[in-house]
């Protein structure tokens, strides 16, 4: 009786642990998918820590235009308690001597420099690195957009892939019971075991659709975990809102308007044409109006 009631509470203890861990695992919508790798994706917090750096080269070029002002001292001190000379002086029938054992020595130094004129350089070099900025913040903008969309192809693929689980599933349920009313009518001389056998490679072949579907189904799940960067051991899975008739009949955009927005304010277009113009500071320095910022 003691044996029975110790197997008892360690199945209600496991029962309720794995409950806590179903009751735990978070459903993630896209949106919230999306923000989570927008906060935290290693990538991008690598691009705006080059952003900003680039900011900083700028306030260091602008620096270099003002003038610069630095002061040096030194002191030194040295002490000889034997010195081998001293001085010595008359005062009156006396003879004082006088002899310095510590000796003090110091120098102090001003120096100022600014540059008047070097060709436009300094200015030309505040203008590049006012390009560079803009093109580390579409960086930035680029790898948020790439993110977004494979998050949405995996979100839709997880969707799509739960779906053909549950109908393979209802197939192999319609699989397994023709297959059991083939072996009645085996039993009763209403069909052929050759018959019979087509049935139950069908519910094996439903089987193995399932497995697939399931296996499909997690490989989904774990690049998506994989691309928010999740390492937890979490049950994970994905919810949408149910589709309704609005969103159906929402209106297609048409392909030049579509064209036209990419042109407009797709990042990769902007840094395409930032990386025109820093080459063209690079190349020509000296020259102002290769280096204006016009983006």
């Amino acid at each position: 009786m003691f044996m029975m009631n110790k197997a008892s509470a360690t199945l209600i203890v496991a029962s309720l642990a794995l409950f806590s861990l179903h009751a735990s695992a978070r459903t993630w919508t896209l949106q919230e998918c999306i923000d989570y790798a927008l906060a935290n994706n290693i990538t991008i917090q690598k691009n705006r820590i080059s952003k900003l750096s680039a900011v900083e080269d700028v306030k260091q070029s602008q620096a270099a235009l003002l003038p610069t002002l630095s002061a040096s001292t030194s002191q030194s001190v040295a002490y000889n308690p034997w010195p081998e000379q001293g001085t010595l002086t008359v005062q009156g029938s006396r003879v004082e001597s006088k002899v310095d054992k510590t000796y003090y020595n110091g120098s102090y130094g001003i120096n100022a420099n600014w540059t008047v004129w070097n060709g436009n350089q300094n200015r030309n070099k505040i203008a590049l690195n006012k390009l560079t900025v803009e093109q580390a913040a579409l960086d930035s903008a680029q790898t948020a957009n790439t993110l977004q969309e494979q998050i949405a192809q995996l979100f839709v693929q997880i969707l799509y892939s739960k779906e053909a689980v549950k109908v393979n599933e209802e197939t192999l349920a319609t699989s397994k019971k023709t297959e059991a009313r083939g072996k009645e009518f085996v039993k009763v001389g209403s069909m052929s075991k050759a018959d019979l056998a087509q049935l139950t490679a069908q519910r094996a072949q439903d089987e193995y659709s399932v497995v697939s579907a399931q296996s499909s189904l997690a490989d989904y799940k774990r690049q998506l975990k994989q691309l928010l960067q999740l390492t937890d051991q979490e049950e994970f899975d994905v919810t949408a809102s149910e589709p309704t008739d609005a969103m159906a009949m929402s209106s297609i955009p048409s392909v030049t308007s579509v064209y036209d927005s990419a042109l407009q304010y797709r990042p990769e277009i902007k840094n395409a044409m930032l990386g025109i113009q820093s080459s063209m500071c690079r190349s020509r320095l000296p020259k102002v109006s290769a280096c204006r910022l016009s983006v």
